[in-house]
């Protein structure tokens, strides 16, 4: 039984992460980056979890998420989500 104990996880540990289903699966996919862009375009990193709670990686949020930003803040021009290596940029209306 002891051995079992040892086995499995050492086993769990020997393909690289992430590994899908696993507790691995979504340790190495990075960070959900949002900028916005104001109307003079500079550009600063926005916090978006206020807005949405914690930005969690399995989620896409390129999707909603921009118009979201766009309706939180006046005097913007765009917004930019970068999610592993896709990249959206919405403008403002």
């Amino acid at each position: 039984m002891i051995a079992l104990q040892i086995i499995v996880p050492t086993i769990a540990f020997i393909p690289a992460p992430p590994q899908r289903f696993s507790f691995q699966m979504y340790s190495a996919r990075g960070g959900i980056e949002v900028t916005v862009i104001d109307d003079q375009g500079g550009e600063r990193p926005f916090d978006a979890e206020p807005l949405v709670g914690q930005l969690r990686p399995e989620i896409d949020w390129s999707r909603t998420l921009p118009e979201q930003v766009c309706a939180s803040e006046e005097g913007l021009a765009a917004v930019k989500i970068t999610q592993f290596e896709m990249v959206r940029i919405v403008e403002c209306a």
